[in-house]
């Protein structure tokens, strides 16, 4: 449906606004190394005319863009890689595939969200919820979190896209 090649065009643009730091982390980091780093970025940075701008850092997982903006590839399957991800502020964290993702390791990560004085902060997630129970469903759909607390109305909003949604 285009759910991860429309949100990281939001997180370049933010990126190509001002200088900043972005996470993009999925539950494996071979999955999002796989998916975002050799198939979908690469696709959009030659869509956009930046393919030969934005430099892949493969030695530690990070696109680096002229202005010195920088989009980090993370996994939480690995504790030292979860540290390491735990070691930054980003003003972006995008969640890929939520679904895989535990609400613990959500919470943890909207503890790195710490974006620039003329940069409002951004936590984005795609899933594709698998059951009613999952968390997901619940703050997106039901408005509450897996605690039972309800979700202010000016946070948490989702947007629905289905494969038959973008048929291009």
């Amino acid at each position: 449906s285009g759910k991860t090649i429309l949100i990281l065009f939001v997180i370049i643009f933010r990126c190509l606004f001002m200088p900043s730091r972005h996470l993009v982390t999925r539950f494996r980091f071979s999955h999002a190394k796989q998916s975002i780093c050799f198939d979908t970025m690469p696709k959009l940075l030659k869509i956009m005319g930046l393919e030969k701008k934005v430099r892949l850092n493969k030695s530690e997982w990070f696109y680096e863009f002229p202005n010195g903006s920088t989009i980090w590839i993370g996994g939480l399957d690995d504790k030292e890689r979860t540290e390491k991800i735990l070691g930054n502020e980003y003003a972006t964290i995008f969640v890929n595939e939520g679904s895989q993702v535990s609400y613990a390791s959500i919470e943890m990560l909207m503890t790195r969200l710490n974006p620039t004085e003329r940069m409002r902060g951004k936590f984005l997630i795609d899933y594709n919820p698998p059951s009613k129970k999952h968390w997901g469903y619940l703050i997106f759909h039901l408005r509450k979190f897996p605690d039972g607390r309800p979700v202010p109305d000016d946070d948490f909003a989702y947007y629905k896209l289905n494969p038959e949604d973008n048929p291009h």
